[in-house]
């Protein structure tokens, strides 16, 4: 296993250092550095996802990353081109880091500065404070819950904060019992280095709002950053895509945008596999399932979960929506379940109290007829996962009629929300300009007599796209 052996080695050379420099001595350098810089208000900065870009010279499983390595220079770069915070690999042999490259970056820049390598003894947090470091790495894989404590105290008893890595629920659980202020889940498996990209999603449930939560590994592109953001994450920790970019800040800028700029696209009432796979190469980020029976978009769960399950490993990149309307919490809970959906969407009468007993995230739908309406958003505030605004019809579901843009707008304003109603390829950049949602769902807009048109889908989701890139 890889990470066994990157900690055997560790082992032999902390033992070395230690033979070299006593504690004691450790401990004076330590408390004769300036107070640390306070990462979490950093991260905390605006509502925004930041990233945590690192210095990272190579991997275990790429090899050399950045052959004509400036690691000031890198991250320099990086805090020019919009970084929050800066990682520092430490770790020599498996990484070509070194406590160096982190203690003249932290005099080159002026961010938070982390110490990433693998640690698992007190000495090691007390150098990491005498190299410069203002936050460390503690990776749950590596310390039982009593060692997590003590070094999460002595981190704290320096200034320091500490980024908790979890790749496990039962690791989430320790990082959260050990009272972790900031936690990473890693999507890439440590001990064999096979990424994982669904586990973010599957750990977000057991991690409190209040921790700042960052997603690590395997992030490389504008769609990636846009998937994430769906799971309210606060930061995103970047090594590789950054260091072999040929444009390093155009590489920062499209992570940052995708995160924060990008509106985010739902393609709703799909029943076929090929409509469903269409949906995921475009570009969308959610797709739709109604369980609604009234509708001519109706799927059976049997059905949905053919289609959930056509997917395979891309099910991934993108998130299955069930689409319910004032069906009782249990069904609801058993569909998703069975079908493996992992959003909610209510688009009946379903009040803050109901939302509350669905097991999955929930999008809620508010019909928005006039400024009174803003009202209701104020209800479901910190309940919902996101809002769905939509507008007024005699039924339930899509109406194909265009929203009030300005009422929307404003209610857009006070919360995450969907823009639905009446959107097509033809207006959908407009809409985007003009209400600046948070997300944008479509069906009827991407049909041609009551069927899926494919050339619509991907009209509208590349004028969605282009518009968010503006």
């Amino acid at each position: 296993m890889i990470l066994e052996q990157i900690v055997a080695r560790s082992r032999v050379d902390l033992e070395q250092r230690k033979l070299e420099v006593p504690l004691a001595e450790v401990q004076e350098r330590a408390a004769a550095q300036m107070p640390a810089r306070d990462a979490l208000v950093a991260l905390r900065a605006r509502d925004a996802v930041h990233v945590i870009a690192e210095v990272k010279r190579a991997s275990p499983s790429k090899g050399l990353l950045a052959p004509n390595f400036d690691p000031v220079g890198l991250a320099r770069t990086y805090e020019a081109s919009g970084a929050a915070l800066i990682s520092v690999l430490t770790e020599p042999h498996f990484f070509q880091g070194a406590p160096e490259y982190l203690t003249a970056i932290k005099q080159a820049v002026k961010l938070p500065v982390l110490c990433k390598d693998f640690l698992y003894d007190e000495y090691q947090i007390y150098e990491a404070r005498a190299w410069g470091a203002d936050l460390v790495l503690l990776i749950c894989a590596l310390l039982d819950d009593v060692q997590l404590r003590h070094l999460l105290r002595v981190a704290a008893s320096l200034g320091m904060q500490a980024l908790v890595e979890a790749h496990s629920a039962p690791e989430v659980q320790k990082a959260v019992e050990a009272g972790a202020s900031i936690i990473g889940v890693n999507s890439r498996d440590l001990r064999t280095f096979e990424m994982h990209p669904g586990l973010i999603r599957e750990l977000r449930p057991l991690i409190p709002t209040e921790c700042v939560l960052v997603a690590e590994s395997g992030i490389h592109s504008a769609a990636d950053a846009r998937r994430l953001a769906h799971y309210n994450v606060q930061a995103l920790l970047v090594g590789e895509s950054l260091v072999t970019a040929s444009d390093i800040p155009g590489q920062l800028s499209q992570l940052l945008r995708g995160a924060n700029e990008d509106v985010q696209v739902k393609i709703c009432g799909l029943s076929q596999e090929q409509h469903v796979k269409t949906v995921l190469e475009a570009g969308a980020d959610l797709f739709g399932l109604v369980f609604y029976e009234p509708s001519h978009r109706y799927v059976t769960p049997e059905r949905a979960r053919e289609l959930v399950e056509a997917l395979g490993p891309q099910h991934a990149h993108i998130e299955a929506v069930g689409l319910f309307v004032n069906k009782e919490s249990e069904f609801i809970n058993e569909v998703a379940e069975r079908v493996g959906l992992d959003i909610v969407q209510l688009h009946g009468n379903e009040s803050p109290d109901f939302c509350q007993l669905i097991r999955r995230p929930v999008i809620k739908a508010i019909h928005m007829r006039e400024a009174s309406d803003l009202s209701k958003l104020q209800e479901y505030r910190g309940i919902t996962w996101r809002m769905l605004l939509d507008t007024p019809s005699s039924g339930w579901g899509g109406s194909g009629k265009t929203h009030d843009w300005e009422l929307a707008q404003a209610a857009a304003h006070t919360q995450r929300s969907f823009l639905a109603g009446g959107l097509q390829p033809e207006n959908v950049a407009e809409a985007i300009a003009r209400v600046h949602p948070w997300g944008v769902d479509v069906s009827s807009g991407v049909e041609s007599a009551q069927v899926k048109d494919e050339a619509k889908i991907r009209a509208f989701v590349a004028q969605a796209r282009g518009c968010s890139q503006k």
